[in-house]
């Protein structure tokens, strides 16, 4: 597919897919690779859906932004001192250097998609019309000991049931990654970041997977991370901005959804787990601090500062939300309100007692983001094993 139209900057550009030869390429401290990649080059457009789409590379509308000193050099590969080239946007190498390749779906069924899956979240499922979600997730590193499991925190908005098939959702964050898409209840799409042909970045400095470099201390100093998920009303987009200040790191395409091209009809924020147990043995799997809710500042991961845009599609403070915990026993979740973090919540837990598995070595935390299973857009911080 042939790029058929170029604009000026600011304007919506008419795009095309082909291979593309990295601009550069910077060697993370962590041993990760960084592609520079042409922005018209990007993997997304290699989604059939998108065709014939014009890039946007602004919002039409900003959120009101809480404007604070942002942290420096939050992910790895930012200590380097290398940037992306303007017009670039950094890609995590995985095997393919092109990063043009349109993926086959990450889960193969609904069944494989929810299987081993444990939940401790708060949410606002009512049916109505929601437009985006603003909430700032605490950054841990729980301690992940298989090789095929994963702990993460994210926020997620969705609309769609499995019964009909068409589930739509857009995450977001444990963060240690950022990824992710599918649109039709788990069937035939879905998977991670930018390789999946769907989410569309705009950003030359935040590279989605990539290691963030701090994270909490039990006791100590607390780090999060603020994540924004908002619709475009002008293009019908999802747009993701990271950080008070609001890094916009890309959109996701009115185009990939179905229910989500108009509205979300429910958010979820909060904690997962996946327990794969292909040992057949428990292993350690502890989500957020690892620690359960009741534990409470400073020593459990929390979700705070938490903003719901709904009929007025306007960005207010959450007045009511649910919060729901599958395995309480393993871990918890528990509503909290002080005036500096309204209206919030703690979630984590350790997980089942370990059963005598080989331990593993951690990985660091990653940005993942994707598109999921209902109509859903999310954004997520993810812990993994790495071999």
């Amino acid at each position: 597919m042939i790029l058929l139209m170029m604009t000026l900057l600011h304007l919506l550009i008419t795009v095309g897919a082909s291979a593309s030869t990295p601009a550069l390429s910077i060697k993370s401290p962590d041993g990760d690779v960084i592609d520079c990649i042409d922005i018209y080059n990007q993997p997304a457009f290699s989604n059939p859906l998108l065709k014939s789409h014009e890039l946007q590379e602004f919002p039409t509308e900003m959120p009101n932004l809480e404007i604070a000193a942002e942290t420096p050099n939050w992910q790895v590969w930012h200590t380097t001192g290398e940037k992306c080239p303007p017009r670039t946007i950094p890609i995590r190498r995985t095997t393919d250097i092109s990063h043009s390749k349109y993926p086959k779906p990450y889960y193969k069924s609904l069944a494989d998609a929810t299987r081993g899956h444990k939940y401790a979240i708060g949410f606002i499922r009512n049916g109505g019309p929601i437009y985006g979600t603003r909430a700032s997730l605490n950054v841990w590193e729980p301690l992940v000991e298989a090789a095929d499991d994963f702990s993460l925190s994210q926020v997620w908005l969705a609309s769609g049931s499995f019964a009909n098939g068409d589930v739509n959702y857009v995450p977001k964050h444990n963060i240690t990654h950022l990824k992710f898409m599918q649109r039709d209840a788990y069937n035939n799409t879905g998977c991670y970041s930018t390789h999946c042909g769907g989410f569309v970045q705009t950003s030359s400095t935040i590279a989605l997977e990539a290691a963030i470099t701090r994270t909490s201390a039990f006791g100590g100093p607390q780090f999060d991370i603020t994540i924004q998920i908002w619709k475009d009303q002008s293009s019908g987009n999802w747009w993701l901005g990271l950080g008070r200040n609001m890094e916009l790191v890309g959109y996701w395409p009115a185009a990939i959804f179905t229910g989500l091209a108009d509205h979300a009809e429910k958010v979820e924020w909060g904690g997962e787990v996946l327990s794969q147990n292909s040992t057949g043995t428990n292993t350690i799997l502890q989500m957020g601090s690892g620690e359960f809710a009741e534990k409470g500042f400073g020593k459990a991961a929390y979700v705070c500062n938490i903003l719901v845009a709904e009929n007025n599609q306007t960005l207010v403070p959450v007045q009511d939300f649910g919060v729901q915990a599958q395995f309480p026993k393993y871990y918890s979740v528990k509503r909290s309100q002080t005036k500096g973090c309204g209206k919030h919540f703690y979630f984590g837990g350790p997980g089942q007692t370990r059963s005598g598995a080989v331990r593993g070595t951690l990985a660091s935390a990653l940005l993942l983001l994707g598109s999921y299973g209902y109509d859903h857009a999310f954004m997520r911080m993810e812990k993994l094993w790495k071999r």
